[in-house]
């Protein structure tokens, strides 16, 4: 189960979604336009992460949960 701060984080990832897609629809110059692609395909992707995180931590074992290795 996704925890309360990433489901927050969620939610506000998918409000800044949804206010990028109405800004390049109100501003579509070249430059503003790319900017806001770029920082739309940032939000899908840190959210989409969440997502995958949770997945992986659901499917981690009960004595390894929570114990990731730090080296290198």
């Amino acid at each position: 189960m996704i925890s309360s701060t990433a489901a927050e984080l969620k939610a506000k990832l998918q409000q800044i979604e949804e206010q990028l897609q109405f800004a390049m629809k109100e501003y579509p110059e070249r430059i503003a336009l790319d900017r806001l692609k770029f920082a739309l395909a940032l939000t899908k992707f840190i959210r989409h992460q969440i997502d995958l995180d949770a997945t992986v931590e659901q499917s981690i074992p009960a004595p390894y949960a929570g114990t990731r290795s730090t080296s290198q």
